[in-house]
């Protein structure tokens, strides 16, 4: 079967369109400071990210500093970030030390058998997603360089034009 050049850039659209266009995503996570969220009680009231990051991946924390910075800038305007944790049940005290020390102040979540990431299609981490208010993911980003905040952020402000 022959396939011209439109066929096959018909099918690469379906195949992007379908990565982004998904069911609305939903579950609820224990943070660490034991409250239970709810994903979309989150990303009702505007851009939702969720970051998939642990303790022993250094792009994750350097991502970490990254995301506080983002989340101080938006929070006011709707913005949230939900941090969770793919470090083992026994590394809680120290993920619960490194926000401390970090100054964190979104919600983290632990998810120590990949539950949530599997969930959401992640195969490696640092992984995030974007969603609108919707419950629609609107970008992601797999693995974390220097730089990858610009269109990050292009893409949150996006989503608060008219906020």
């Amino acid at each position: 079967m022959k396939f011209s050049r439109l066929n096959i850039v018909l099918v690469l659209l379906v195949i992007q369109q379908s990565l982004y266009s998904q069911d609305k995503v939903n579950f609820s996570v224990s943070t660490i400071d034991n409250r239970e969220i709810e994903l979309s009680e989150l990303y009702n009231k505007g851009p939702l990210l969720v970051n998939f990051w642990a303790l022993w991946c250094e792009p994750c924390k350097v991502e970490m500093r990254v995301l506080k910075k983002l989340y101080e800038k938006y929070k006011d305007k709707g913005f949230m970030i939900v941090g969770i944790n793919q470090d083992s049940p026994k590394s809680v005290s120290k993920v619960r030390s490194y926000i401390s020390s970090q100054k964190i102040n979104f919600p983290v979540a632990l998810d120590p058998n990949n539950q949530y990431l599997q969930k959401l299609n992640g195969q490696s981490i640092p992984y995030s997603l974007l969603f609108n208010g919707e419950g629609e993911i609107v970008y992601k980003s797999v693995g974390y360089l220097p730089g990858d905040e610009i269109k990050l952020e292009k893409e949150i402000q996006k989503l608060l034009v008219g906020k």
